[in-house]
């Protein structure tokens, strides 16, 4: 019995390792998005408080889609969606 839990144990141990990283385009720039000055800034300057819902937040995540695709222009594709996102009234 314990010489199948030995087989079995690196099988189970294999299974729970993450799956090779996306390096696709997109991806890359979500990555990117995060260290757009603008986005950095939000996340400075409020201490934590742009994970609640409210005007933080939502300038938050519009400045990460402005980021996003501005990546993706500069990479010569056209980001997901085709209707720009509303501006958030702040």
């Amino acid at each position: 019995m314990r010489w199948r839990l030995a087989l079995l144990l690196p099988l189970a141990l294999g299974a729970c390792t993450p799956g090779p990283p996306d390096n696709s385009p997109g991806a890359q720039c979500e990555r990117q998005a995060d260290q757009d000055p603008t986005v950095e800034a939000i996340y400075a300057g409020n201490y934590g408080d742009y994970t609640q819902v409210g005007a933080t937040r939502d300038l938050l995540l519009w400045s990460k889609r402005q980021a996003t695709a501005k990546c993706l222009r500069e990479k010569g594709l056209a980001p997901p969606g085709g209707v720009q996102p509303i501006r958030p009234n702040f």
